[in-house]
């Protein structure tokens, strides 16, 4: 991932360096989606909880012909990721789900068409605080996790993603717009202080499929 970052860091410096004529982009995005998890398979299929966020957007706009521009931005936000799985085991069902709380810092591309626009990017999400819920049958237990918690439950404590979305802008400033968010995996320690308490134990992934809606002001040229 260290190699991934230092990648997108290295074009962005060097898309900004090589611009003539941008204009300042700033933003702020409000997210809601279902959310799928897996524990054994890369891509979650099964889509049965709900997150959402907010971020904040800043960065360049460079035009390149008439009604096509792209943009290079910052995000940094907050996430509320959700993690729910279901297990059979000696005859007992059994639900786990974790909830997240998380700072998020990322970096994003936009490509715009006219009144439309594509994006792509990706980034971490540091979770400060989370919630484990277990239920078995009819009776459930809640766990509070702090940041020290997470960090010795995790082999890592941070939670890398990719996200696409396709935008449309109304009255040139408002937008609208579908996201689809992967949450690589994060594995479990082994024998972590949860470990006679949590049923899974290898890894978990999410995906979020959702809508977002947002402000968007380009601010005057200017020449570098």
């Amino acid at each position: 991932m260290k190699k991934i970052f230092l990648t997108i860091l290295l074009v962005i410096a060097v898309y900004s360096h090589n611009l003539k004529a941008v204009s300042l982009s700033m933003g702020f995005l409000g997210q809601f989606a279902i959310s799928g998890a897996s524990t054994n398979k890369s891509i979650p299929s099964d889509f049965r909880d709900f997150d959402s966020g907010f971020s904040f957007l800043i960065g360049v706009n460079q035009s390149l012909v008439n009604t096509l521009s792209v943009s290079i931005l910052a995000e940094l936000g907050y996430y509320h990721d959700s993690y729910d799985f279901k297990h059979n085991m000696l005859g007992d069902r059994i639900t786990e789900n974790y909830q997240f709380d998380s700072f998020l810092i990322g970096g994003f591309g936009k490509f715009h068409f006219s009144f439309f626009s594509l994006g792509i990017g990706g980034g971490i999400k540091i979770p400060i605080s989370a919630v484990y819920k277990k239920e078995i049958n009819s009776s459930a237990n809640r766990y509070y996790l702090s940041r020290g918690d997470i960090k010795d439950i995790f082999q890592t404590s941070i939670i890398p993603y990719l996200k696409a979305s396709l935008d449309f802008s109304i009255f040139n400033y408002a937008l609208f717009g579908l996201y689809v968010n992967y949450d690589f995996p994060i594995k479990f320690q082994k024998n972590n202080f949860m470990d006679n308490i949590i049923v899974n134990k290898n890894y978990m992934t999410g995906l979020d499929i959702g809508i977002q809606l947002g402000y968007f002001v380009n601010f005057e040229k200017y020449n570098r």
